[in-house]
């Protein structure tokens, strides 16, 4: 029988992360505080056994924290083989705390370990779980290719060495219950699946005095699929629950007092699942759906920030519950809980991952942390207000007087709301997270979220993304990099690409620029480019089909949509399809993970927010038809041509007006991307790379047309304000 003793190796480094460093001299004294608890018995003591690897020319080590107060000689380390190692006895808890080395406190924590601020200083973070209960880990997990599932999971009895209780135990791969055989402290499962999807395995186990295991249940998400899925394969659609579609009776109307454009409109999950099993996405090359938040909203309708209009919740960021799906994107037969798995279940069920929106920075104040803990709930500035800058208090102005923040350096904040973040993905089996407004929170929530979850990936699950929304200007790379690393976002949407693709595309600007922002982007995220997300669109600025037409009447003006009125209206409409399919042919085809904004596939008109926010119409004319087809043909080109999601890009010719491309995998695969946003035919001849063959065919896969390249050298054709994605065949 394996007994639980935690053993914290809180010096071991992550591949690639920096080494240690040593303290400062006469650094200050940490803050003396009480560990953070978790309402465990009292005088119930746990051992726990700390590794610390680092250090090695040091004469002495030792811990210094919350648990002995901050001595700098209490507790002293061995060193053993190579490794300075201490055992405690410490109720159960989390506890800041340092290396001492030397007689000096260590400096600053690495970014790659759990953190616990205490004192207004970030320390290393000691958790002592509770050890009168037992626990469950995954020794061994398999997926083979014909579906059979392998699993080992260790059960770890609690300080009382009880035996694993075999009648206690429940094993479900997706929505079957399966068999489990039990052999001593091993629990193992040998199942043969049905068919592709999402199968996560769940465990849960007691020891025979009734214990619970600390995981209850265990769960391991898990993806079978006929081809291996990367990240890198994926397309984003960011879907407003309430303003997409409606299927059924939404169970509330609107709220009074609150103009019908910042009101609820009735769009609701079903709407969404209906759409999912119609394959609008799958048509469109769709493979990851964004949810704006879910959670439940209040009911209110409030002032907005900046004007003297009244809004409601219906975007979802004025979250009152973490774990409850809102009542109002359900139906009258179906509660929000209800009908959210059902919607997530479809998508899996096609390949589509599910992406949820997190609030982290703030809550409405009437969340029920607020309720349960008031003084979670921080109320400061306005952001914007009169010494109270969006730059200036970046870290704990308010968005808004009723959305109180919540201050990480609170570390019983961080755990609740890591715990709820971590509940809610497994409620729900959410394969991604977007973080809402990164740059306004300290990073430890962050890279507590994302520790977490590697945990998982480590026991065997699908591998997750975590993809962070940092608002900024063109220049905004560095801001954007503070918050993506291996431990913290795997990547940002890129802000700084939006504006000279808006300029390109929507405006007179040049390819040349576009071409600088892009090698900016790879040259500035370096390794974790493709990580990132480019786009034209999203939820917090103008349409771009509107600010090309240049007819904004303001976020409550109605503005006119073009093409929503059809092929007979007397403003020529051709041109507007024209110069959004070509910002969605780049879009598509550059590296990152690219992000759409519902509606944009069909041109859909709108100022600022909430009029970016319009009803997505599902009767479309000839011109936005026209558009949509066109954005489809890509999107399904981008899941067809590996060399469109992992190909190295690499500029071929350029000028102001005529832009060409490459990407190649490395692998033989290859694609050239050529683009014309001229007002006549031009035809240019480009130089391929030294290292293809000198012939080669290129063929358009939009159209019928061709070109065969000799000696290196290619001559092109392209129409006005048109584009050419050619697979290359070499000869």
């Amino acid at each position: 029988m394996r007994r639980r003793i935690p053993i914290i190796a809180v010096g071991l480094l992550l591949a690639g992360c920096p080494q240690f460093e040593e303290p400062a001299e006469n650094q200050d004294r940490p803050n003396q505080n009480q560990p953070t608890t978790n309402d465990e018995p009292g005088g119930l003591s746990c051992p726990v056994e700390i590794l610390f690897p680092e250090a090695q020319d040091a004469d002495a080590v030792a811990l210094a924290g919350a648990f002995n107060d901050w001595s700098l000689e209490a507790d002293e380390m061995e060193r053993s083989g190579g490794v300075w190692r201490a055992e405690l006895e410490l109720e159960p808890g989390h506890y800041p705390f340092k290396y001492v080395i030397d007689g000096q406190y260590e400096a600053d924590p690495p970014p790659f370990v759990y953190t616990h601020w205490s004192g207004g200083s970030e320390n290393r973070n000691l958790v002592v779980d509770d050890c009168s209960r037992p626990s469950l880990e995954v020794e061994s997990l398999d997926v083979d290719d014909s579906g059979r599932v392998s699993a080992e999971v260790v059960f770890s009895s609690s300080i009382e060495e009880s035996a694993v209780d075999p009648d206690s135990i429940e094993v479900t791969l997706g929505d079957e219950v399966v068999e489990a055989s039990v052999d001593g402290d091993v629990i193992s499962v040998d199942h043969q699946l049905s068919d592709y999807g999402k199968y996560s395995l769940r465990v849960r186990a007691a020891d025979v005095d009734g214990q619970l295991a600390l995981q209850d249940p265990l769960w391991i998400p898990l993806w079978y699929e006929e081809e291996d899925f990367h990240w890198f394969d994926g397309l984003i659609y960011l879907i407003f629950t309430d303003r997409f579609r409606q299927s059924g009776q939404s169970p509330l109307g609107p709220i009074d007092g609150v103009a019908s454009i910042a009101n609820y409109k009735g769009g609701n999950f079903p709407g969404v699942t209906a759409a999912i099993e119609e394959g609008h996405f799958d048509e469109l090359g769709v493979n990851i759906l964004w949810l704006n938040p879910i959670n439940e909203n209040t009911n209110l309708g409030q002032p907005g920030s900046f004007d003297d209009h009244m809004y409601t919740g219906y975007h979802g960021y004025w979250t009152v519950d973490p774990l409850r799906a809102e009542t109002r994107f359900g139906a009258v037969d179906k509660s929000g809980d209800e009908a959210l798995k059902e919607l997530i279940e479809a998508a899996q069920a096609r390949g589509i991952r599910v992406m949820f929106d997190l609030v982290l920075n703030h809550v409405h104040e009437d969340h029920v942390y607020c309720s349960q803990h008031p003084t979670w709930c921080e109320y400061t500035c306005v952001c914007g207000d009169m010494g109270c800058g969006w730059d200036e208090r970046t870290l704990d102005c308010q968005f808004a007087p009723y959305l109180p923040n919540l201050n990480y350096r609170n570390h019983d904040i961080v755990e609740r709301v890591a715990d709820d973040a971590l509940a809610l993905m497994e409620k729900f089996d959410v394969d991604a997270l977007r973080i809402d407004a990164a740059k306004h929170m300290e990073h430890v929530i962050m890279r507590t979220i994302r520790l977490r979850l590697q945990e998982l990936e480590e026991q065997g699950a699908s591998p997750f993304y975590v993809v962070g929304e940092t608002f900024t200007g063109e220049d905004g790379h560095g801001v954007i990099m503070d918050y993506v690393a291996d431990w913290e976002l795997h990547g940002q949407f890129d802000f700084p690409l939006l504006y000279p693709i808006r300029r390109v595309f929507g405006g007179d600007g040049s390819f040349q620029e576009l071409e600088t922002g892009l090698q900016r982007s790879e040259d500035e995220y370096g390794d974790t480019y493709p990580w990132h997300s480019p786009f034209i669109g999203n939820h917090d600025i103008p349409r771009f089909v509107t600010e090309m037409v240049g007819n904004d009447d303001g976020p409550f003006g109605n503005t006119q949509d073009l093409l929503a009125q059809g092929p007979d209206n007397e403003v020529d409409q051709q041109w507007i399809i024209d110069r959004a399919s070509m910002a969605h042919a780049f879009l598509l085809t550059i590296p990152g993970i690219p992000l759409m904004y519902y509606g944009d596939e069909i041109g859909l008109a709108g100022a600022g927010d909430p009029d970016n926010r319009r009803m997505m119409p599902w009767e479309w004319n000839a011109n936005q038809t026209a558009l949509l087809e066109n954005i489809r043909e890509l999107g399904q080109l981008r899941g067809e041509l590996e060399a469109l999601r992992y190909g190295e890009r690499r500029e071929l010719w350029i000028d102001d007006d005529f832009y060409v491309y490459s990407r190649d995998d490395g692998e033989g695969r290859r694609v050239v991307v050529a683009m014309n946003k001229a007002d006549f035919e031009r035809t240019e001849t480009v130089i391929l790379p030294e290292e293809w063959s000198e012939s080669a065919q290129l063929q358009d896969q939009l159209s019928a047309a061709g070109f065969e390249a000799e000696e290196g050298e290619v001559e092109i054709t392209l129409g006005s304000w048109s584009y050419a994605v050619f697979d290359v065949v070499e000869m």
